[in-house]
C-alpha cells in the first residue's frame, strides 16, 4: 500500500473514531464550509466575501512565525472566485505561486447531502524559469470537487467528506462535529502530475467556529513537521 492509501485511510479512520471517543454531535454548518483546509468544497460560501490567513509556526520552544497563505474569496450565487497566494515551508520560506479558482456549483441534492462543483485554474508564479519546479509547468486546469455527507450511526450527526481534483492534485478532505462549535478537520493531497519524491501531504487539526462570522483552525502538517494557524472571517 503506497503513501497516499495509508495517509487517506488513516483520515477516514481517525473521522470514524473521533466522534465515537467524545460523544460526536451533529455537524454544523459554518462560516468555512466552502473550504475545508487548504481546498474547496462544492459547498457555497456563506457570506459574499471571505478573507484568511494562514501561519506557520516553526519552532514551538522558540516561535518563529512565517506565512503560508492568504486567501480572499468572492461569492455571488452558486459561483465562487478564490485567490490564492502560496509560501512555500521548506527548503526556503519564500513564495511559492499564486493560484486563482473560478468555481461554479452543479449539482445540489439537499435531500442527500450530495453537492458537486466544477471549475477553471490559474496558476502564476513570480519568474517564468521557476514553472516547472513550483506548478509543474501547469498554468492552468479543470478542476471537480464532491462533497457530500454519510450518516453511519444513527443516534449522530453527519460526517462530511471532500474529493477535489485538478492536473495536479487529487485531495480526500474530511470534517467531523467534535463539540458545539468545534471540528475535526483533516485533509490528504497528492500530487500526481509531478517528478518529486514528496507526492503526499496530510493536514489535521480542529476548527474553532467564532461569532460574527469567524473561524480559526489550528491544524499540524506533515510538511516540515509544523503547526499552523489558520484565521478567517466572512464579511
Amino acid at each position: 500500500m503506497n503513501v497516499a492509501a495509508r495517509a487517506a485511510g488513516l483520515l477516514l479512520l481517525l473521522a470514524v473514531l473521533l466522534p465515537a471517543a467524545i460523544q460526536g454531535a451533529e455537524l454544523e454548518q459554518g462560516i468555512n464550509q466552502a473550504a475545508i483546509i487548504n481546498f474547496p468544497t462544492a459547498l457555497n460560501q456563506p457570506t459574499t466575501h471571505m478573507l484568511h490567513t494562514t501561519l506557520e509556526l516553526t519552532d514551538i520552544g522558540k516561535p518563529e512565525l512565517n506565512l503560508y497563505n492568504v486567501r480572499y474569496g468572492f461569492q455571488h450565487g452558486a459561483f465562487q472566485l478564490i485567490n490564492d497566494l502560496n509560501f512555500a515551508i521548506e527548503p526556503l520560506h519564500e513564495f511559492d505561486y499564486a493560484e486563482v479558482k473560478a468555481k461554479l456549483q452543479v449539482l445540489s441534492l439537499d435531500e442527500y447531502r450530495s453537492y458537486v462543483a466544477l471549475g477553471l485554474l490559474g496558476r502564476a508564479v513570480r519568474h517564468a524559469d521557476e514553472r516547472q519546479a513550483r506548478i509543474d509547468d501547469k498554468p492552468a486546469s479543470l478542476f471537480v470537487v464532491s462533497t457530500f455527507e454519510i450518516f453511519p450511526f444513527q443516534n449522530w450527526g453527519g460526517f462530511l467528506f471532500n474529493v477535489y481534483l485538478d492536473n495536479r492534485f487529487l485531495t480526500l478532505g474530511t470534517k467531523v462535529q467534535l463539540y458545539q462549535s468545534i471540528q475535526f478537520v483533516g485533509e490528504v493531497e497528492h500530487l500526481h502530475s509531478t517528478l518529486r519524491k514528496d507526492k503526499t501531504n496530510a493536514r489535521a487539526g480542529v476548527s474553532f467556529e467564532g461569532l460574527q462570522n469567524f473561524y480559526f483552525q489550528l491544524l499540524w502538517t506533515d510538511q516540515g513537521k509544523h503547526l499552523l494557524a489558520q484565521v478567517g472571517a466572512g464579511f
